[in-house]
């Protein structure tokens, strides 16, 4: 039972600290006030569009598993939902290995394959994030929509986006050598070695297939291709921050609508780059904290800017994708629990066959 894992109690403790945190900084009743006060009727649109940005996830993803095989968009777009659900459901973002056996299960694929694929999603997620991050920022800046008053410390934001900027790029380098080196993917193999003598045709059954789930990355022109394909994914999300900062006023502390498509793209990057780390279960907590604090650094009050945050993640973002999930898996007769479990035990195992 997931109960009783470590990494179950691990993502709740970080998540349930994070948000009191977040509580400490806001007025529980101005809280209620701007919830009861807000205006929803954005909503269904922005959660429209999210469903919209899916289906540009699940094209971005045909597009990544050509080298491997051609599936059509609407097989995966099924994939990808259920993927995502086990990502908020399930701790250490458990959801990417669901994703990949349910993938390869159902299309007779290598799991290891089909998980570096997801992986590569995941660095080009981040490179566009930071993208949107070093555009939106400086523009901010110069705008003075900053607030100088506010308790967020500039060294620390500078000193984090340097080490996420850096694992990203290196991560990048890595994978795009793996794909267009055989010798440099052959130097690292020979590193598993050290790797005792039983399980190891297994690691290296791994490796191989890991490394051939990376054939997209070995020309200049497909990496263009995946950021192109990243684009919408994310500008499409961030059409919803944008959207639902009406409904709690939010576009009240802006100066004009480029401002506030600005921070749209700004909190887009930052809150998703905060779930990134695979810790707090479905993101929560790390989401809701890092975007009030980047809302309350650009001038916007405390207790809005969580009830905003809260509301966009909870609502918008984690309940639907959840509950179109848990009915894809009702009606497929799949068992989350199960799908978990045995992604994990089978994973090495389709390696080393395929080997």
């Amino acid at each position: 039972m997931f109960y009783k894992k470590w990494q179950f109690w691990l993502g709740g403790i970080v998540s349930a600290a994070l948000l009191l945190l977040l509580l400490y900084q806001i007025d529980l009743g101005d809280l209620k006030n701007d919830l009861r006060e807000a205006n929803y009727y954005l909503l269904v649109p922005s959660i429209a569009v999210y469903f919209v940005a899916v289906l540009f996830r699940a094209a971005r993803w045909q597009y990544l598993l050509i080298p491997i095989k051609r599936i059509p968009v609407g097989r995966l777009y099924s994939v990808v939902v259920i993927g995502y659900t086990a990502n908020n459901l399930l701790p250490m973002r458990l959801g990417e290995l669901v994703r990949s056996y349910h993938l390869a299960h159902r299309e007779n694929l290598s799991t290891s394959s089909a998980l570096a694929t997801i992986a590569v999603e995941r660095v080009y997620d981040g490179i566009t994030l930071l993208a949107f991050a070093a555009l939106s920022a400086p523009l901010l800046l110069l705008l003075g929509e900053f607030d100088g008053s506010a308790s967020v410390s500039r060294a620390t934001g500078i000193v984090i986006m340097v080490v996420v900027i850096s694992a990203f790029a290196i991560l990048l380098a890595l994978f795009t050598l793996l794909a267009s080196s055989p010798a440099f993917a052959a130097r690292l193999e020979r590193w598993l070695d050290i790797v005792p003598a039983g399980p190891r045709p297994k690691v290296v059954g791994m490796f191989r297939t890991f490394v051939s789930g990376l054939a997209i990355l070995n020309s200049p022109g497909k990496h263009c291709g995946l950021f192109l394909w990243s684009m919408p994914v994310w500008l499409l999300e961030g059409s919803m921050y944008f959207m639902l900062a009406y409904s709690f006023g939010i576009d009240d502390h802006f100066d004009s609508v480029g401002a506030l498509v600005l921070m749209a793209l700004l909190l887009t990057a930052t809150s998703n780059l905060a779930t990134s780390v695979p810790s707090a279960i479905g993101g929560i907590g790390p989401f809701e904290i890092v975007a009030q604090q980047t809302l309350v650094a650009l001038g916007v009050g405390a207790t809005v800017a969580g009830a905003y945050s809260g509301f966009i993640h909870l609502v918008a973002l984690w309940l639907p994708v959840n509950i179109v999930g848990l009915i894809l898996l009702w009606k497929g007769n799949l068992s989350l629990r199960d799908l978990s479990l045995t992604s994990r035990s089978v994973n090495i195992e389709t390696a080393a066959e395929d080997d």
